[in-house]
Order: C-alpha cells, then sequence, then structure tokens
C-alpha cells in the first residue's frame, strides 16, 4: 500500500502542477484580455477638442478684427492682445500706426465669417491651427464707410479667444509698407 500511496502522491503532485501550470496559463491570459482591453478604453486620442461658442463667435471675430483696425486709435496693447503671437508684429505695428495712413482706419465690419475644418485650416497658404475661421470684413474710414471692401483674413481660436491671425496683419502690413514705399518683409512677418 504504501507504494500505492507513494504513487499517488506522486501522480497527485503531477496532477497538481498541471493545474497550477493550466491555472498560471489562464490567469496569464486573462490578465493580458483585461490589459488590452483597458489600454483600447482608456486610449488618449491624438487630438484635442477645442471647443468655442457657436452662438458668439462671430461676435468675438467681429470685435478683434475691429479693435486691430481702429487704427486711428494709438494704444497698441489692446491690439496685440487680440493677434495671434501679437507681440511679434509689435515694432512695425508701432510704425504702421504713426503713419499718416493710419488715420485712414477705424474699425472693421464684419460681412462674414465661417469656421474652417482641421484639414482646411492646414492646406491654407500659411496653415493655421484649428479651429479657425475665414473672415470676410471691410476696413472703415472714420465716416463708417469702407475703405478696403470685402477683404478676406482669417481668425484663430487659441486659449479660448478668438485672434486675428498672424498671416492676416503680415499681409495688411505688406500693403502698408508699400503704400509707404519701403520694400521687403515687415519685420515679424518672415516665414507668414
Amino acid at each position: 500500500m504504501m507504494h500505492r500511496s507513494q504513487g499517488n502522491h506522486v501522480a497527485d503532485g503531477r496532477l497538481g502542477r498541471r493545474r497550477g501550470r493550466r491555472r498560471l496559463a489562464g490567469g496569464a491570459a486573462v490578465a493580458a484580455l483585461i490589459m488590452g482591453a483597458a489600454a483600447c478604453g482608456s486610449s488618449t486620442p491624438s487630438t484635442t477638442t477645442v471647443t468655442y461658442n457657436k452662438h458668439t463667435f462671430k461676435t468675438q471675430i467681429g470685435n478683434a478684427f475691429s479693435t486691430v483696425f481702429d487704427l486711428g486709435n494709438p494704444a497698441i496693447t489692446p491690439k496685440l492682445a487680440v493677434i495671434q503671437d501679437g507681440q511679434s508684429v509689435k515694432g512695425t505695428f508701432q510704425v504702421a500706426l504713426s503713419s499718416s495712413l493710419a488715420s485712414s482706419s477705424a474699425g472693421t465690419s464684419l460681412n462674414s465669417a465661417t469656421v474652417l475644418s482641421s484639414t482646411q485650416c492646414k492646406k491654407l497658404t500659411t496653415p493655421l491651427p484649428s479651429p479657425c475661421a475665414k473672415v470676410n470684413y471691410n476696413i472703415n474710414g472714420p465716416s463708417g464707410s469702407p475703405v478696403l471692401p470685402n477683404t478676406t483674413g482669417y481668425a484663430v481660436f487659441i486659449n479660448g479667444k478668438w485672434l486675428v491671425s498672424k498671416s492676416t496683419i503680415c499681409d495688411l502690413l505688406g500693403l502698408f509698407y508699400q503704400a509707404e514705399g519701403k520694400t521687403g518683409t515687415p519685420p515679424g512677418c518672415a516665414g507668414t
């Protein structure tokens, strides 16, 4: 009987090891499935969702454009605050504000603003971050009549605010440069 008992003990040992291996393999498979499901369920999105108020964005864009293009008002700080990367064009903007042409611009009127898709923002001549908006506006003179009607520009939504795109400012500063008889790219506008 003793021999038989040892045999059963040996057999039980082998059986126990097999069961243990099966449990370990089964546990590893379950753990892999759980980890895989967790990785799929908790994946971080590759882009950040940006939310802007769809009811007031046109007003915000209109206010930003009007602030920038009220060149008769020499205050530069509020203008730079509503321009994308405004500090980079500060020097050029100060020169534009001291020009005799500055008094001919007294703000803007917004004709339309359309939010573009991320793909459209990236495909612009000067790619913009998304969301961006295509803006049609008039630059108005002191009497309120358009001096530069149906102008196209862009706005970008950054840090919760709609800003006039730097490319829009640089395009107009380029026109200012030409009108003043200057050549080249306005300082702060290289690469836009």
